[in-house]
């Protein structure tokens, strides 16, 4: 099993940090700036993280519970430009790289679909409508299915 342990600080850190850039990727990707569209998003981000407390996978487990032990960044920002979406595909494709080179192979695969899943929770968050008024509202509109297909395939890189 791959601890947390035997990565240095550097790739511990990218470890811990990719998954809230990941969530603040999915979260940009809608496009939208409703205050309740982001809040719904981030209560689904928020329901992934902490569900993640009890995944089945035990380093996705220890991920998550160091996540929680963790102090709150007071540098943090709200995710308020696109600029988030490319920072989370750079940095799920150097955690992916990571992981295959010095994580279980089975450790790898199981942080990279949660990276994944999380993406998708947060993009099914709040239906939209893809084609106007008129259309029928959709789980995860074309902006976040792009989103989260290139995060399938930075982390398959």
């Amino acid at each position: 099993m791959t601890e947390l342990s035997q990565f240095d600080d550097d790739e511990r850190a990218l470890i811990l940090n990719t998954p809230g850039v990941v969530l603040k990727g999915a979260i940009v990707s809608d496009g939208s700036t409703s205050p309740l569209v982001f809040l719904k998003e981030v209560t689904a981000g928020a329901r992934a993280f902490k569900q993640a407390h009890r995944h089945e996978n035990a380093f996705v487990k220890s991920v998550a519970l160091a996540l929680k032990e963790r102090p709150a960044d007071e540098d943090s920002e709200l995710p308020v430009t696109e600029e988030a979406m490319p920072e989370a595909l750079k940095l799920a494709r150097e955690v992916a790289v990571l992981l295959r080179e010095q994580a279980d192979p089975e450790d790898a695969a199981a942080y990279t679909a949660w990276l994944v899943h999380l993406a998708t929770e947060v993009a099914a968050a709040v239906k939209s409508r893809s084609g106007g008024l008129f259309s029928k509202k959709v789980a995860i509109n074309d902006g976040e299915r792009r989103f989260i297909e290139d995060l399938e395939h930075a982390l398959q890189a």
